[in-house]
C-alpha cells in the first residue's frame, strides 16, 4: 500500500508541478502541445514498442481488443443519444467526449509502475481497440454528424488512422504478433531509453492542460458528460467482471482503463467539428482529477 501511495504521489506531484510552472508563467498551457507532440510522435511510441513487444495472440488478447472498440462504440452512441435534441455541432462534441480513453498518457504510467509484464500487454491490447475509434473513427462519425452531410467516406477515416503514429505502431505490433516476430535487441535498447521519459512528459502535459474555465451555458454539457463517463464507467466494469472469461488481471486492467480521462486528442478533434467553446477542455481537466482519484482507490484494492 505504501509503494502504491508514494508511486501515485508522484504522478500528483509532477502535475502539480506543471500546474504551477504555468500559474507563474514559467510555462505556458501552450507548452502543453509542444509535449503532446513529442509524447505523441516519440516517446509514447517507444513505450509500447518495449512494452508491447513479443505479444502472443490468444483469445484473452482478441477479447481485449474487442471491447477497447466496443466500450467506444457504445459510448459513442450514448453520446449521441443524450445529446439527441441539440444542434448537429453539440451532438458530434458529445460523441467525441463521452467516448474515448486516454490510455497512453494516464493509465499507462500507472500500469507500468505497477503491473508491469502482462499488465501492460493487457493494457495495450485494449487500446489497439481503443486506438482504433479514438483515433480516426470517432473523429469521422462525429465529424459526419456535426457537418449533416449525407456522404461518408472511408478514405478520410484511413488516413487519419495512419497518419497517428502510436496506432501505426500498434498496428506493426499486431503484425509482428501474428507472425510471432520479435524486434532486434538494440531497437528495444533504444526504444527503452526513449520510453523511460514518457511517464514524466505525459504528467507534465496534463499539468500544464488542466484548468477549470467554463461559461454558464456550458457547465450544464460539462457536467452531463461527466456524468455519462462515470455511469457507462460503472456498468461498462460491471459487465466485464460479470460477463467476460478473462483472467482476473485482465479484468482489473480494463476497469482502470475504462477510468482514464477523456482522450489527449478530445479537444483537438471538438475543435476541428466546429465546437469553439471551453466545454471539451474543462470536461478533460475534470476527468483527469476524478480518474487521479478513482486510479489510486484502485489501485489500493488490487494491489
Amino acid at each position: 500500500m505504501f509503494d502504491v501511495l508514494i508511486t501515485s504521489l508522484t504522478f500528483i506531484l509532477i502535475i502539480v508541478i506543471a500546474y504551477f510552472l504555468k500559474k507563474v508563467k514559467v510555462l505556458k498551457k501552450s507548452d502543453a502541445n509542444i509535449l503532446a507532440t513529442i509524447i505523441m510522435n516519440v516517446t509514447l511510441p517507444c513505450a509500447l514498442l518495449t512494452s508491447a513487444n513479443g505479444i502472443t495472440l490468444d483469445m484473452t488478447i482478441l477479447i481485449l481488443i474487442a471491447v477497447g472498440i466496443l466500450s467506444n462504440v457504445i459510448m459513442i452512441l450514448v453520446g449521441y443519444g443524450f445529446a439527441y435534441k441539440e444542434r448537429p455541432v453539440i451532438k458530434g462534441t458529445y460523441m467525441i467526449n463521452v467516448s474515448g480513453y486516454n490510455i497512453g498518457n494516464f493509465v499507462l504510467p500507472f500500469v507500468q509502475s505497477f503491473f508491469p509484464g502482462m499488465g501492460v500487454v493487457y493494457l495495450c491490447s485494449f487500446d489497439i481497440g481503443n486506438a482504433l475509434m479514438g483515433l480516426g473513427i470517432t473523429y469521422a462519425l462525429a465529424d459526419h454528424v456535426a457537418s449533416g452531410q449525407s456522404d461518408f467516406h472511408l478514405k478520410d477515416v484511413l488516413k487519419k488512422l495512419f497518419s497517428s503514429i502510436p496506432f501505426d505502431v500498434y498496428l506493426l505490433i499486431f503484425i509482428m504478433a501474428i507472425f510471432q516476430i520479435e524486434f532486434p535487441s538494440y531497437i528495444l535498447s533504444m526504444a527503452t531509453t526513449i520510453g523511460a521519459g514518457n511517464s514524466f512528459l505525459a504528467m507534465m502535459m496534463i499539468g500544464l492542460m488542466l484548468e477549470i474555465k467554463v461559461s454558464h451555458s456550458e457547465a450544464y454539457h460539462v457536467i452531463k458528460i461527466i456524468v455519462l463517463r462515470i455511469v457507462g464507467t460503472l456498468i461498462l466494469s460491471g459487465i466485464i467482471f460479470i460477463v467476460l472469461p478473462l483472467p482476473l488481471l485482465a479484468k482489473e486492467i480494463l476497469t482502470m482503463a475504462l477510468c482514464a480521462p477523456l482522450s489527449t486528442v478530445s479537444a483537438v478533434f471538438s475543435q476541428k467539428i466546429g465546437y469553439s467553446g471551453d466545454m471539451p477542455a474543462t470536461a478533460n481537466s475534470l476527468s483527469i482529477i476524478i480518474s487521479i482519484v478513482c486510479m489510486i482507490t484502485l489501485l489500493l484494492i488490487f494491489i
